[in-house]
């Protein structure tokens, strides 16, 4: 390549862990301690794109199904989801936000428009916009070479 050292993958890591403890203690901060990050992200998934299967919402999370069924029990069990039988398909649930998961994402928004005004702080437009057009090649690259999504 050149003489400028790096590890990708292991930058990304910190990246992405970085991302994931700023966005729990946001959430705790501002008295969100009643769910988890990733029990949010299934929230804000919802509220974008309401009655999805629950295999959707894994693969849109990037999360294993054992996972994102573990994580869907606790949201309707604290009221923030409702599960119904698919009227085309009987055995199959899809997944629903109800008022209180409504709620929690609208509280939460505020913190999300927060978060990416922290992350693309001193950049630029251009800046930003090479930034996901170079993430997104990297993650078609892997998708490609692993097989992913397949």
């Amino acid at each position: 390549m050149n003489d400028f050292d790096f590890n990708l993958g292991l930058e990304m890591a910190l990246t992405s862990s970085a991302y994931r403890a700023a966005g729990q203690k946001t959430l705790k901060v501002h008295g969100l301690n009643d769910i988890t990050r990733e029990q949010f992200n299934i929230l804000l998934v919802l509220s974008l794109s309401d009655g999805l299967y629950q295999t959707q919402i894994a693969n849109i999370l990037g999360k294993d199904r054992p996972n994102i069924t573990r994580m869907i029990d606790i949201l309707e069990t604290k009221g923030f989801i409702r599960r119904e039988k698919d009227e085309t398909n009987r055995r199959i649930l899809k997944v629903f936000l109800t008022k209180l998961g409504c709620d929690k994402v609208e509280i939460a928004k505020p913190l999300k428009e927060r978060m990416r005004s922290v992350q693309c702080k001193g950049m630029t437009k251009d800046e930003i916009i090479t930034l996901v057009t170079l993430l997104r090649k990297v993650r078609k690259n892997i998708e490609e070479e692993y097989k992913i999504n397949e």
